[in-house]
């Protein structure tokens, strides 16, 4: 087959400008037409895609690369090529090199096969928070019915104590009193038995036998005691247990009921059926016109009051169910309403009670503010001269020395950069170098620097928070002791300056004139530093973009991770 029948401008155009050639409008089909030609670009069309196009950051390190391979041997060949690329696949395996079509479409699917299994996951993690919202309102409800049911049983206690209290006080008094009417008795029966009137004494002996009356009330008072204590033991051992046997005893009576109630429905609708079969058979044995009249007319009957039965009913269900939603509605709307007005009540008090206290941390700034441009101006009266003098010749010896320093130390750390990157592994040194150790092959001792450097990390937050805690106490401080000071430079109802005091009125001219001397410096110095800045050279504006630019640091360790700069 010739290879026009294969490709043509129309299919190889397109896939020209795809990776970024300008074909200038120009015919490709002597090319195709060639049989020395055709195989190549057959091959290109099949093999190359959008990921075989170099960068402007690859094209700009090829040529450097290029520009430094200037000798042939230092030209990979094709086989160190090859083993390159089977050491890569061997490191990250499932890597999808460019040109590998079916690897590039198998990553594909398995990226949408792990976004159906994420959506899926979202899906079943929505489930099961709103499962466990229900879960919470349900503990809700039953902590809500627990708490109803273990005050009513704390009633039930306290109602049982005071009854058994009563009951023990009711039976002292019984007590007592048969003892004081078995005392008088039996004193009267001993003196009238000591008395000398044999005839009057046996009239009193009609009160009784009293040891039968003391034996029956020993053995009252014994069966007493012991119900008592039955009663109160049965109590307080059934007290664990009452709640469920209450709620067995309630579901075995459901299901008792719900099995008489389904048998007697059962027996209902057999006997019904059997009483119609009786009818029937009845009828149809002896038929007559006037009695099917009147059956079909009392049947016509009650099927035109089913139906109206139904209607109405119909009629009731919807206007019950317009109830619930009408009702529902206006619930769900006023705890919307109910809940919007707390948030926003909340909200306002939050912000009325941020505001005092940024009015006040501004009052705190402002005294400060004051309080130190003071001192400075109070200092700088006595070393303005010398103190510039010495700056400006420190600057200049500083910034030079430092500027050297600090390149000669970016050399040495390419250098070794360099070094370590042609004789090591890229990942693992760029992590060593990252968590400050000696470059190691041995995993466990990375996994344990970077838990010491999260540790640390901890702890300097920690310091942080510390330090800030420290230094709102010490403003604090500073605020109580300047507050004589406030009031007696910030006076009336206006706050503004005392303009009646001489020494106030002197205070304020002299702290603009310090502010505006201040602002002029400021701006002095910010203007020699761009000047400075702008006119350096190109190795200061390289150590500054390592210095001061993380995005760009970030890329450039990117690219030594994925071997840009091996």
């Amino acid at each position: 087959m010739n290879a026009l029948d294969k490709l043509s401008d129309k299919e190889f155009i397109p896939f020209l400008r795809t990776l970024g050639v300008d074909t200038r409008n120009q015919s490709f089909e002597w090319m195709l037409n060639n049989s020395e030609f055709a195989s190549a670009l057959e091959w290109m069309y099949y093999h190359l895609d959008y990921n075989n196009v170099l960068s402007e950051t690859e094209k700009r390190r090829f040529e450097e690369i290029q520009k430094r391979n200037v000798h042939k041997d230092n030209v990979l060949s094709q086989n160190e090529v090859d083993e390159s690329i089977s050491l890569i696949q061997s490191q990250y395996p499932g890597i999808c090199l460019p040109g590998d079509v079916d690897a590039l479409a198998e990553m594909k699917q398995d990226i949408e096969m792990q976004k159906e299994k994420f959506n899926l996951l979202a899906k079943h993690e929505r489930i099961v928070k709103d499962l466990i919202k229900q879960k919470e309102g349900i503990n809700e409800q039953l902590n809500l019915e627990i708490t109803k049911l273990n005050a009513a049983q704390q009633q039930i206690c306290d109602e049982e104590k005071s009854l058994a209290q009563e009951c023990i006080r009711l039976a002292d008094e019984v007590e007592d009193m048969t003892s004081a009417v078995i005392e008088v008795v039996g004193n009267t029966m001993d003196v009238y038995g000591n008395c000398g009137e044999k005839d009057t004494a046996p009239n009193y002996f009609t009160f009784g036998p009293f040891d039968q009356y003391k034996q029956l009330q020993e053995l009252y008072l014994s069966h007493f005691d012991l119900y008592v204590s039955k009663k109160f033991d049965l109590k307080q051992n059934e007290s664990k247990n009452y709640d469920n046997e209450v709620l067995s005893q309630a579901k075995n009576m459901e299901r008792r009921l719900s099995e008489a109630l389904s048998e007697y429905i059962d027996s209902k609708a057999e006997l019904c059926g059997e009483q119609a079969k009786l009818e029937l058979v009845a009828n149809y044995n002896n038929p007559h016109s006037n009695q099917l009249s009147m059956n079909i007319l009392e049947a016509q009957t009650a099927v035109q009051l089913l139906e109206q039965e139904e209607g109405i009913i119909n009629l009731q269900i919807e206007n019950a169910i317009k109830e619930f939603v009408e009702d529902r509605t206006r619930i769900v709307e006023e705890t919307a309403l109910n809940a919007a007005l707390a948030i926003r009540e909340e909200v306002s008090n939050d912000l009325a009670y941020l505001l005092d206290t940024t009015q006040h941390a501004l009052v705190l700034d402002k005294v400060l503010y004051s309080a130190l441009r003071h001192e400075l101006h109070n200092i700088e009266e006595f070393l303005l001269f010398a103190a510039q003098l010495k700056q400006y010749v420190l600057d200049e010896n500083d910034a030079v020395t430092s500027r050297i320093c600090s390149m000669n130390e970016i050399c040495r750390e390419q250098a070794s950069c360099e070094q370590k990157l042609e004789h090591s592994d890229v990942l693992l040194t760029s992590l060593c170098t990252v968590l400050g150790i000696e470059p190691t092959t041995n995993v466990m001792i990375l996994v344990k620097s970077y838990n010491d450097l999260e540790r640390d990390i901890k702890e300097a937050k920690e310091g942080i928070e510390d330090g800030f805690r420290v230094r709102e106490e010490k403003l604090r401080e500073i605020e109580q002791s300047m507050r004589p000071l406030v009031d007696y430079i910030w006076d009336g109802c206006t706050k503004q300056p005392s303009s009646t005091d001489k020494t106030v009125a002197a205070l304020a001219h002299q702290l603009e004139h310090e502010m505006s001397k201040t602002d002029t410096r400021i701006l002095a110095a910010s203007a020699k530093f761009n000047s400075i800045k702008n006119s350096d050279n190109q190795l200061r504006k390289l150590w500054q973009w390592f210095l001061t630019d993380p995005s760009k640091l970030m890329s450039v360790i990117k690219g030594v991770q994925s071997g840009k700069y091996t």
